[in-house]
């Protein structure tokens, strides 16, 4: 991730902990460590891509995501994901361009969809 990239990373993290209630600027982490945004079980960036890839319905899409749409999948889906930690930047940014695809295309939803594939939920037919 660049410079430029990283300082949007760590803006919006300050954003969403500013709409927690009870949660100060000074404060680095809200959830204590103790669990991730998504809450989802520990995979690989392959794993993950490859869940991605079966909500899109394809492994690479034509899409080109917004930056807007990388930058919230980014923060809220790779950063938030558990294993993230293990990942090396380019399976990161393999990830946020498939999750970015997904929260354009679906929005949270998309992001729920992909919560319960990866915990192995079966998803709804609609």
């Amino acid at each position: 991730m660049d410079e430029g990239e990283d300082g949007r990373v760590e803006e919006v993290r300050a954003l969403l902990g500013a709409w927690l209630p009870g949660v100060g600027p000074g404060d680095g982490d809200p959830l204590g460590g103790a669990v991730t945004g998504l809450d989802v079980p520990a995979a690989t960036a392959s794993e993950v891509a490859d869940a991605l890839a079966r909500l899109l319905g394809t492994a690479a899409p034509d899409e080109v995501p917004e930056p807007g749409a990388r930058l919230i999948a980014r923060v809220l889906v790779v950063e938030e994901h558990p294993s993230a930690a293990g990942w090396t930047e380019r399976q990161r940014r393999s990830v946020t361009e498939l999750a970015a695809v997904l929260v354009a295309r679906h929005g949270e939803e998309g992001v729920e969809a992909l919560v319960r594939e990866l915990r192995g939920e079966r998803r709804g037919r609609g």
